[in-house]
Formats: C-alpha cells, sequence, structure tokens
C-alpha cells in the first residue's frame, strides 16, 4: 500500500509535467498514481496495519469534498478478514483535484501568466519554458524586468557598456543577480553575431565592459619614481595600462604571487631598494595580466611564491607565459633553512607540471611526498634572509 506522503511525493514529481503540459497547451489528466496492490496473503498477515493505511489513504482523498485525488474501490475476499473494500485506481481527475492537493493554485496561476508574458514578447522561448518550467516558476515576480533586459540586448547587441548603464531597470545589481537566467534566454534569442562563445564571463559573452583588475606596482629604484612619477613609487595600474609602463631604466622585475590572495603584501612592501628594478603584486592573476605586455619579455624577470606544490605549480604556469623567468627563494636551501616555519598543505600526490627545471622539480617531488610540515609561506622568511637571496639571484645573470 501507500501513504498520502507517497501520493504527494508522486504528485510533486509530476508537477513539471503539468507545468509543461500548459506551455505545451496539452491536457495531462487524469493522472494516475502507481502504486502496488494489496496482495491476498498481506491482508492476512497485516489486516490491522493495512485498516489504518487505508483509512489515513480514505481520509486524504477526495471523499469528503475536497480537492485531493480520488479512489476508485474494488471488494476482495480474503479467507480470514472476509470481503473488505481496496483501492483499484488512485488518480488525479482533473487540473483542481491535482493543484488543490499540492496547494499550488496561486503558483499555477502566476505560472501561467508569466508563460503568457514571456512567450507574447518573445515566442522562440516556448521551447525554452516547455523544457525548463521551473526556471519560470524560480524567477516569479521579476519576469517583466526580465523581458525589459532582453528586450534592450536585442536592440543593442554587444553594447560595450557596463551592466549598470543598461537603461531598463533601475536596481544596479539586478542583471548582477540574474546572471545565469539572462544567459540562457540571450543564447536563444540573440544571433551568433552577437554573442562571443569563447567569452568565460557574461561580460565577455555579451559584449558589455567590466571593470578590468589592477596590478600593483612597486619600483625598488627610487630614482626612477622620482624622474617618472615625482616621487610616487607604489602604483596600482588596471591590467591595460600595464603595456605602458615600459621605460628603458626598467631592466629587473620581481613578481610577488601566491593563491589569489592578499596575505603576503608585506613581502611586497618590505623588498629591498634595487637599482632598475621593480616589483609586481600579481594576487594570482600576474601570469594572464603580464602574457600581453610584449616588453616585460626583453626583462630579466624573477618569481617568487610560496615554497609548497601548488606554489610550484603556480610557477610553472608563469613560466609558460616568460620561458627565460627564474625562481627565488623557491628552492630546497631555503625550505630546510627554517623548518620550524613550515605548516600543513594538502597532500599534492601529481607529478612535477612542466615547466619545472630539474631542480625546482625534485623539490615538487620532495614535497608532494610529506603529508605535513610541507608548506614554507613567503611571510615567514625573513626579510633579512630574503634580501640577500635576491641580491645573489640578481648578482648571477644566467
Amino acid at each position: 500500500m501507500l501513504s498520502p506522503e507517497d501520493v504527494r511525493r508522486q504528485a510533486e514529481r509530476r508537477y513539471r509535467e503539468y507545468l509543461s503540459s500548459i506551455v505545451a497547451g496539452s491536457d495531462p489528466f487524469p493522472i494516475d498514481v502507481r502504486f502496488a496492490k494489496v496482495g491476498p496473503g498481506e491482508i492476512s498477515r497485516r489486516y490491522g496495519d493495512l485498516r489504518a493505511e487505508l483509512a489515513a489513504l480514505r481520509a486524504a482523498s477526495d471523499a469528503d469534498g475536497r480537492r485531493s485525488y480520488g479512489i476508485e474501490w474494488e471488494e476482495r475476499q480474503d479467507r480470514l478478514a472476509g470481503r473488505q473494500l481496496y483501492p483499484r485506481r488512485i488518480r488525479f481527475p482533473d487540473e483542481a483535484a491535482f493543484l488543490g492537493f499540492l496547494r499550488k493554485e496561486a503558483e499555477a496561476a502566476r505560472f501561467r501568466g508569466d508563460v503568457r508574458l514571456l512567450t507574447d514578447a518573445f515566442p522562440p522561448l516556448r521551447g525554452w519554458a516547455q523544457k525548463r518550467p521551473a526556471r519560470i516558476v524560480d524567477h516569479a515576480g521579476q519576469w517583466p524586468a526580465i523581458i525589459e533586459v532582453l528586450r534592450w540586448f536585442l536592440e543593442h547587441p554587444r553594447p560595450a557598456v557596463f551592466a549598470r548603464e543598461i537603461p531598463v531597470v533601475e536596481d544596479t545589481k539586478f542583471i548582477e543577480r540574474n546572471r545565469a537566467i539572462l544567459r540562457e534566454l540571450l543564447d536563444v534569442l540573440l544571433p551568433e553575431s552577437a554573442l562571443d562563445a569563447s567569452g568565460k564571463t557574461f561580460e565577455e559573452r555579451f559584449g558589455l565592459l567590466r571593470p578590468e583588475p589592477l596590478i600593483r606596482v612597486r619600483f625598488l629604484d627610487g630614482s626612477i619614481a622620482r624622474e617618472r612619477f615625482s616621487g610616487v613609487s607604489d602604483l596600482s595600474v588596471p591590467v591595460g595600462v600595464l603595456d605602458r609602463l615600459s621605460f628603458p631604466e626598467l631592466t629587473t622585475l620581481i613578481v610577488v604571487e601566491n593563491k589569489a590572495s592578499f596575505t603576503n603584501l608585506d613581502v611586497f612592501l618590505t623588498l629591498p631598494a634595487l637599482k632598475g628594478t621593480a616589483a609586481v603584486f600579481g594576487s594570482g592573476f600576474a601570469a594572464l595580466s603580464m602574457a600581453s605586455c610584449s616588453w616585460m619579455k626583453d626583462r630579466r624577470i624573477l618569481y617568487w611564491g610560496d615554497i609548497d606544490t601548488h606554489g610550484l605549480s603556480i610557477l610553472a604556469g608563469f613560466r609558460a607565459a616568460f620561458p627565460a623567468v627564474r625562481s627565488v627563494l623557491m628552492d630546497e636551501q631555503t625550505f630546510d633553512r627554517f623548518p620550524e616555519f613550515r605548516t600543513d598543505a594538502p597532500q599534492d600526490i601529481g607529478s612535477p607540471p612542466e615547466g619545472l627545471s630539474p631542480d625546482e622539480a625534485a623539490l615538487f617531488s620532495r614535497l608532494a611526498s610529506l603529508t605535513a610540515r610541507n608548506r614554507l609561506e613567503q611571510e615567514r622568511i625573513p626579510a633579512s634572509w630574503a634580501a640577500e637571496r635576491i641580491a645573489i639571484c640578481l648578482s648571477h645573470p644566467g
């Protein structure tokens, strides 16, 4: 047998099918509820339990005029129990019974209105609505605004403005909160010429502007700061501006980077004064942003990250853009010099990535073999030791 809750679970599973039928204009009723009929031996074995289950099933049905499932009964003869009525069929005969049982009358009415609103505005979305009816329910109350945004994009393909500049919605966060549903619908509505299929972000895909990430640059040579920036030595510039900082007197770059965090900012700020040198604080995206800066290919670049397998993997990726880059303070000598400062990192059982030198690959394998005390973070290394090792590295051109 089954309980009213079993009936409810089946009805809820069929609800999406019902919503799809509204879009298609079809009629899914009656909807039958599947159940296992009572077997002959079960009547005698579970007579008391069955009577309670049948009473509960009848009490939640449409027997007293409520909007609910209906039960068709059949009389069964049992040797011990005698003649008894058992369900032959359980079904929702119509929409009113189905929605009343689920208490979704208001939701279904709102769904009908939203579907009509959406498909009247954009007939090509009818197929999408039939396949994804739950998405319409999820965004109930938002469809007038969504439709206005869709219409605006159709009229202004690849608009080259920031999302907050789109004039059809007053809420400046509306597009940001609804990127997923807008993308689904714009992918259906917009021509291929208005889409960048390779775009990873909503803005890239649909031709919106977005704020460029900032790269922080600190000139370790005070003369460059004085001559070029009136003494200002610490600058944050958009990625697109970085390519303009090409000065003949700038010969060396020290890239300080780790896992897209700012925990190593003190490392960046305490680098020593060095002639012809600037430090770049990458914070996780230096390799991506610097790769387009052609002038950097001709400079000497040192890379300093955490001594762990993740830091060495970032180094390998950075070296793909700058093959001549040299690592600094990412060696076994430094790792062994400060055992008391090591911390635990998740164990990495992978092989050394391509792009590491033999010594770096050997360090990667050693770190990967450790289950604890397998990380030495940049900020744990004393500034005096760091300055000494950087000076040694800079004194050797190879």
